[in-house]
């Protein structure tokens, strides 16, 4: 990517699918330059060679975020970018202590330790020029406690306090910083962990487009909000998640009430 361009430049992890190939239209059709980050190479080729047709220059990044080494790779480039969306991520279920070590270090890397480092290195330069914009998509996992969903929840709930705060100590240094906690959104990150049980069981009316996600953020953004909930109905249901009865409806419509 050239230097000299003038446009702005966005830097979109998890850009290959879902929310973060979202982003990615987006922001290249608003006109800015694109740092394209996954770790799927062939569908994050096919997506830069689309986006340019926007006039704009755009370019891969084949990076892991549960690694050490790709969390440092995508550092590096997200400094001097004008937009960060840090979106990479999966969904986790699994009740505790039946997760390995190891798959749990990698989850907190790449849903919480990640993220926080890749801001950590990156907002500094926004400070400098006073402008930038940070969004952390998070998850409304944040807002309650989840059973069998314990160590999802507690990254989802650290990236949404790292946040919160980092909202309150950027706003009146030119930096926007911005978390997204949608609910449940129609994108292949169900069906890759396995739970189609959570597509057949929960009403249509609970679902998102990417295209929705992205607009209701954006809109937040401007309007200054330190956290969006995307859907009439999660913004409804929030102050409830934490009440006996939506824990045993919830868990009752995704079949975690049983034993096992």
């Amino acid at each position: 990517m050239s230097e000299t361009s003038l446009r702005p430049k966005a830097l979109i992890t998890g850009a290959s699918s879902g929310i973060g190939e979202a982003f990615a239209r987006r922001y290249a059709r608003d006109g800015y330059d694109c740092i394209l980050v996954g770790r799927n190479a062939a569908k994050l080729d096919e997506l830069v060679g689309e986006l340019r047709r926007n006039d704009v220059e755009c370019e891969a990044l084949v990076a892991d975020l549960s690694t050490d080494a790709g969390i440092e790779a995508t550092a590096q480039r997200a400094i001097g970018c004008d937009v960060l969306v840090l979106n990479a991520g999966i969904t986790h279920a699994g009740s505790v202590g039946k997760t390995p070590p190891d798959e749990l270090a990698a989850l907190m890397r790449l849903l919480a330790l990640g993220v926080m480092r890749v801001a950590e290195v990156a907002v500094p330069s926004m400070v400098e020029r006073k402008r930038g914009d940070v969004i952390i998509v998070s998850s409304v996992a944040a807002f309650t406690p989840m059973r069998k969903s314990s160590a999802y929840a507690a990254a989802k709930s650290f990236v949404t306090a790292y946040g919160r705060s980092a909202h309150l100590e950027l706003k009146s240094k030119g930096v926007r910083v911005c978390v997204l906690a949608p609910g449940y959104v129609q994108t292949e990150l169900m069906k890759r962990a396995g739970l189609h049980h959570v597509e057949r069981n929960m009403p249509r009316f609970m679902w998102l487009t990417p295209d929705e996600v992205v607009d209701a953020t954006l809109v937040g953004l401007a309007r200054g909000r330190d956290v969006v909930v995307p859907g009439w109905i999660y913004r409804a249901w929030k102050p409830l998640m934490g009440t006996r009865f939506s824990q045993w409806l919830w868990a009752a419509m995704l079949g975690r009430g049983k034993k096992k």
